[in-house]
């Protein structure tokens, strides 16, 4: 683990206070110990944490839990056990633990994960593991390099990639994650995506299919006016963003309307789909609206 004085200079630099920063510089030798046991092999990156190291880099918020899908045919059990036991032994100057009570994989055997405690030099802390065996990825997953960071140069070991979900199908998840609940993280990272120039076509389908997947019927008219509930826990996103960064709950909220508004011009075979997903009968349908 590196000294402390290098993390209080990344979070000196990024705005943020020290525990955000030293939370996402353990969360890169986490990757990295997950990369050299060979666990990244059947899984897929993904979610807010995958977004900032691999996609954005210090233009988004910090993210402080490990999201991945299973891409294999593992089972719930077995993919945690092995995630926990390769953290079973110290790694890097980190030593983790995890109580039998903080494990768990759900009755459907769909999900699995962990809160992690971890420990090392200068502090200790703990964070969220979540592995989603609910889906297979839509897309075939990519390899994405790390972001460069200022703490990178100081680190034990070089640059890494690592398994990834594309950057559609990332987004396609947050806003299905935004259609069935409300968080601040979530419409910070749909307007920050809303930056970019989006395959509004491929976006729509993929969001489409995977809350088909789930049996969850896509309502975009419900989620583009859940935009403006006023549940959203603003605190709770501005200790993830550079102290300097303006919240603006409206600006996000509109920006996210008027950028999202193509997932209100489905096609008929995306209406048709969506009416089939409590049946859940038109496999061949969802795989023809893929490439």
């Amino acid at each position: 683990m590196i000294e402390q004085r290098y993390a209080d200079l990344f979070a000196q630099g990024a705005h943020v206070g020290i525990e955000v920063a030293e939370r996402e510089i353990v969360l890169t030798y986490v990757l990295k110990i997950f990369h050299d046991a060979g666990i990244l092999d059947t899984l897929a990156f993904k979610g807010g944490t995958c977004l900032r190291k691999c996609v954005y880099g210090k233009e988004t918020r910090f993210s402080i839990d490990l999201d991945f899908t299973n891409t294999s045919s593992q089972k719930a059990d077995d993919v945690i056990i092995a995630m926990l036991g390769t953290l079973g032994k110290p790694a890097c100057g980190i030593s983790f633990d995890v109580d039998s009570k903080d494990f768990y994989v759900t009755d459907d055997k769909k999900s699995c994960g962990a809160n992690i405690q971890y420990g090392h030099d200068w502090n200790s802390g703990k964070f969220k593991l979540e592995v989603s065996l609910r889906e297979s990825p839509s897309l075939a997953p990519v390899e994405m390099p790390l972001k460069p960071q200022s703490y990178f140069k100081h680190l034990e070991f070089k640059p890494f990639s690592v398994p990834a979900l594309r950057f559609e199908e990332l987004l396609a998840e947050k806003i299905r994650a935004s259609s069935q609940r409300v968080r601040s993280r979530d419409l910070y990272d749909l307007a920050k995506a809303a930056e970019k120039p989006l395959k509004a076509s491929l976006i729509r389908a993929l969001t489409v299919v995977k809350c088909w997947n789930v049996r969850d019927p896509f309502d975009s008219g419900r989620f583009i006016k859940r935009l403006r509930s006023a549940k959203y826990d603003w605190d709770d996103l501005r200790q993830l963003v550079r102290r300097s960064e303006k919240i603006s709950p409206e600006k996000l909220i509109s920006v996210c309307e008027n950028r999202y508004r193509f997932l209100l011009d489905l096609s008929d075979g995306e209406r048709r789909l969506i009416a089939d997903a409590r049946r859940h009968q038109l496999k061949p349908l969802a795989r023809s609206l893929l490439p």
